[in-house]
């Protein structure tokens, strides 16, 4: 899809010139205009405008997209065109964005900017209120896509998989139905295995209290993630991965909520009682 003059609706006409991102100029993405630059504007709190047209331009990225879309039946014309759709991105007044949905206590591990800001962008436009209604109907690919575009964009492989394995849960999730249930059931059994890594290595640590040997209960957590996987369908990957890294980031995200709670109670408090 070939930007025009008018990809950005309501304001002066931007250049038909395009150039590398200069955030990572080797990422596949072309900004309209000749800095390489993405103008933001805030317009609230955590949202703000895009001002100016960008594309994802990777040919393997996207060819590989068309592909699965043909082998679900569609056909080449059709995904090719909606593929087109998907990469490109033209602001609008209308839809601002808040970036990368990350949480403020989560902002350790990763900002709501960066390398990965354009591919957040484009796949916050592809993921709608109504499940696999985006530009390539299936919310799936477009989580698989985000994961692709922040590969282009320089993401460093365990960062980026792991952010891909939060958003796929996220649309397990909201696909509701038998799906939500699996995830359900896949947290249950997360949570089980993540407690008996815990006991396992309380129980060799201080001695063995649990009714089965640290070595066994060790296995057991193992297990457990390969055993549940099936439940994410086709993103089973992203089940492994969202396992693997809860075990760690679970901890640290629980202590980062409770201060970040604590935080926002005084910023209350001082508000109430006028503190300036």
């Amino acid at each position: 899809m070939t930007m025009t003059a008018n990809d950005f609706a309501g304001t002066a006409p931007i250049r038909r010139a395009t150039s590398s991102w200069s955030v990572s100029p080797n990422s596949g993405f072309k900004i309209s205009g000749a800095n390489g630059r993405v103008p933001l504007e805030q317009v609230d709190h955590s949202q703000f405008l895009v001002g100016a047209a960008f594309e994802f331009d990777h040919s393997a990225t996207l060819d590989d997209l068309v592909r699965r879309m043909v082998a679900d039946g569609t056909s080449e014309s059709d995904a090719r065109a909606a593929v087109d759709d998907a990469r490109t991105y033209k602001p609008s007044a209308s839809e601002p964005t808040d970036l990368a949905s990350i949480p403020s206590f989560m902002r350790w591990f990763e900002n709501s900017y960066g390398r990965h800001t354009l591919a957040a962008i484009i796949h916050d436009r592809l993921i709608r209120d109504v499940p696999n209604s985006g530009a390539l109907g299936s919310d799936a690919l477009a989580d698989r896509f985000f994961r692709l575009m922040m590969r282009e964009a320089g993401m460093p492989w365990l960062k980026r998989w792991i952010m891909w394995a939060a958003v796929a849960l996220r649309s397990r999730w909201a696909a509701g139905g038998w799906r939500r249930v699996a995830i359900a059931a896949w947290i249950l059994l997360a949570l089980t295995g993540i407690t008996a890594s815990i006991t396992a290595v309380a129980s060799a640590w201080f001695g063995s209290f649990a009714p089965a040997s640290p070595s066994q209960l060790m296995a057991f957590a193992v297990i457990l993630p390969v055993a549940s996987a099936p439940l994410w369908g086709r993103q089973f990957a992203a089940s492994m991965i969202a396992a693997s890294a809860a075990l760690w980031i679970l901890p640290a995200a629980l202590f980062g909520l409770v201060g970040f709670g604590i935080y926002s109670g005084l910023e209350s408090l001082a508000l109430r009682f006028g503190a300036t």
